[in-house]
């Protein structure tokens, strides 16, 4: 699997367990905006931990923009889904 694939995947798994969390806790939307922000930081350390190239993207930033798009996909569907049902 390549680097690409890796940080999407990662950010995807990510988005969805703070999507779990957003519908399932009692607090109030922004509050669960901030703990889905505070998730997204955490997890370029995910992406670091399992052997992704860091030379190749230069900085953490580029790592999250590389995976913004796959955490806001699945942290807002798992979010409505849950906070819904």
């Amino acid at each position: 699997m390549d680097d690409d694939h890796k940080i999407g995947l990662v950010f995807a798994l990510t988005g969805l367990i703070a999507g779990i969390i957003s519908g399932m806790a009692p607090l109030p939307n922004y509050a669960s905006i901030i703990v889905a922000c505070v998730i997204f930081y955490v997890s370029q350390y995910l992406v670091k931990m399992i052997g992704v190239d860091m030379v190749k993207y230069g900085s953490p930033s580029s790592i999250l923009k590389s995976g913004v798009f796959s955490f806001l996909g699945s942290w807002l569907m798992f979010w409505i889904i849950i906070f819904n049902s």
